[in-house]
């Protein structure tokens, strides 16, 4: 069994593909953007989990680095996901549930994990 925030990665990945194979019976604009909604948040999550990564590593131990890092990221995707949203064509509904997506993945695993029981 992989670390938590992998699990989630994976269930992300199946839920997507899910998701996206059931939203082509509704049109390829929706498939394309739910695709596009659960790929910037699965981007974005990986992302952040790389740089979050080097934040509690001993041998990288730059916050100020990372924090700079994060705040262009962030900048970055607002940025170009209004532009997309200016320029292309995309449902915004099914954009949105793809996005959702990676939520639904992070409440399962969580849920699927054991919990540590101590003794009393």
């Amino acid at each position: 069994m992989g670390t938590l925030l992998q699990d989630i990665e994976r269930l992300h990945l199946w839920l997507l593909a899910a998701a996206v194979c059931a939203a082509c019976l509704v049109g390829q604009r929706a498939a394309l953007s739910l695709l596009f909604g659960g790929g910037v948040m699965g981007v974005n999550f990986w992302l952040l989990r790389q740089l979050s990564g080097r934040l509690f590593t001993a041998e990288q131990r730059r916050p100020e680095v990372v924090l700079g890092l994060m705040l262009i990221k962030f900048t970055l995707f607002i940025g170009l996901l209004g532009l997309l949203f200016w320029r292309v064509p995309l449902d915004p509904l099914a954009f949105g549930i793809g996005a959702t997506l990676l939520l639904v993945a992070c409440v399962v695993s969580a849920l699927r994990r054991p919990t540590a029981v101590e003794p009393a």
